[in-house]
């Protein structure tokens, strides 16, 4: 049986051992309900037949139904991140016509009970979330038989209060797998962490002042290790930047499953297709390599540079 940990509280600074369990810095979550769910027995085909081939995990893209007025708004606002999310849909039981399970969007785990329709040739549902926020709604979707995509969309409940409230999506029947060869190919940018530098350059006998930006990201250092499959050595990463230990500590997460909050990780890991936001807490999943590995990472991450200049001065 596997624990689905829900947003709770946010307390200070715990011990290294306690900050492995989530993504954020040296920060955890102090206060959770906990929400136990049984894990679907999952069939091996990905093509449905019977409602029961239903049970198990859906990841697809979850992409805002919006007029084009409302799209570009937000991408002036720069919400551009909004406008394609990935969706895991789980269904976790089924009994007479009601259905079971819990989705992850943005790092957020909710559960929902649903009811289906079938007959020769589809299956139609209606699922509902059960907490009723303004970030939870309700789901309608259909699959045809002997098909393997499940179409539908997505409404608010409280549409008034959120920048999106209609969504649709394509989703395809995913098996989850944990895989230590899994590898971070991209450099991670937080254009949200930024600062301004002056530098000065001399043309033609000239000496003249500019003014830039240096970015908290990656350096092409991150590709050299996997912290999953290998022991990682001090001197390498005493010379590694601050975001280079960041995407290395997290891409063990990643690689287990982990459903990211923080906005910047998600938006970075969503970028693979082996990532598959499945679970809240993977710290029992670890293995001893990825758990040393953390605890050095960690203690470094702190003292380590905040900022790398991308433009190579």
């Amino acid at each position: 049986m596997k624990k689905i940990l829900v947003l709770g509280v946010l307390v200070s600074i715990f011990s290294c051992k306690e900050a492995i369990k989530k993504e954020e810095k040296l920060v955890v979550e102090n206060t959770f309900e906990e929400i136990q769910f049984v894990e679907p027995e999952i069939t091996n085909t990905n093509v449905v037949n019977t409602v029961e081939d239903l049970l198990g995990y859906w990841v697809g893209d979850f992409v805002a139904d919006i007029s084009n007025e409302k799209r570009d708004t937000l991408y002036k606002e720069k919400k551009w991140s909004l406008l394609n999310i990935k969706i895991t849909v789980s269904f976790d039981k089924i009994e007479k016509d009601s259905v079971f399970g819990h989705t992850i969007v943005a790092g957020n785990i909710t559960t929902f009970k649903g009811i289906f329709i079938q007959n020769d040739k589809a299956i139609n549902l209606n699922l509902d979330e059960h907490l009723n926020t303004k970030y939870n709604g309700f789901f309608e979707m259909y699959i045809f038989k002997k098909d393997s995509i499940l179409d539908g969309n997505w409404s608010a409940y409280n549409p008034e209060n959120v920048q999106i409230a209609k969504r649709k999506y394509n989703l395809h029947k995913k098996m989850f797998e944990y895989n230590p060869n899994n590898k971070v190919e991209y450099t991670f940018i937080n254009e949200d962490k930024s600062n301004k530098i002056k530098y000065t350059d001399t043309i033609d006998g000239e000496v003249e002042e500019y003014e830039d930006y240096e970015f908290y990201s990656t350096t092409d250092k991150v590709f050299l290790k996997n912290a999953s499959k290998e022991l990682l050595e001090k001197d390498f990463v005493a010379n590694l930047t601050k975001a280079d230990i960041f995407i290395l500590r997290n891409s063990i997460f990643a690689r287990h499953g982990f459903a990211f909050r923080d906005k910047q990780l998600r938006i970075y890991f969503e970028n693979f297709d082996w990532y598959m936001p499945v679970f809240g807490d993977v710290k029992d999943d670890l293995t001893e390599i990825e758990k040393q590995n953390i605890d050095l990472l960690l203690r470094y991450e702190q003292n380590a540079a905040e900022y790398y200049d991308t433009f190579g001065r």
